[in-house]
């Protein structure tokens, strides 16, 4: 059976183009930096009475959390030690956690903890959507 040129051509691209959004699919496209900025807008958006200063710290809080997670990232990447990554991603996030709560009052704080929670029942439902079955 031969293939013309074009239709090898269209057949390539749309192979391409299937092959690209099953990556993206399973985080093959996954930047920490953009989750981190959705995180912190969200947190802005939904607690509206932070002063400039808490906006300042929370800033600080944000672009050290980003940095440290870039960081354990690439040095996971480069060990291929999947299963170091999940301790050590809880321990940073305990540690955001620890130091926003010094600097949001008591109910500003609770409504972190609930974005917080709703995002990590995203992350475990994510999880478990992409992980193997255990047989």
């Amino acid at each position: 059976m031969k293939i013309d040129k074009k239709r090898f051509i269209l057949i390539s691209i749309i192979l391409f183009s299937c092959f690209s959004g099953l990556m993206a699919q399973h985080g093959g496209g996954f930047d920490p930096n953009e989750m981190i900025l959705r995180e912190k807008q969200n947190l802005y958006r939904e607690v509206a009475s932070l002063s400039d200063d808490q906006r300042m710290l929370i800033d600080g809080i944000y672009d050290e959390f980003a940095q440290s997670l870039t960081e354990l990232r690439e040095e996971v990447q480069k060990t291929r030690n999947w299963e170091e990554m999940r301790p050590k991603m809880q321990a940073l996030r305990a540690e955001k956690d620890g130091l926003m709560v010094d600097v949001l009052n008591e109910e500003q704080y609770a409504i972190y903890n609930q974005l917080s929670e709703g995002e990590r029942v995203q992350r475990e439902n994510r999880r478990r959507e992409f992980s193997p079955p255990v047989n």
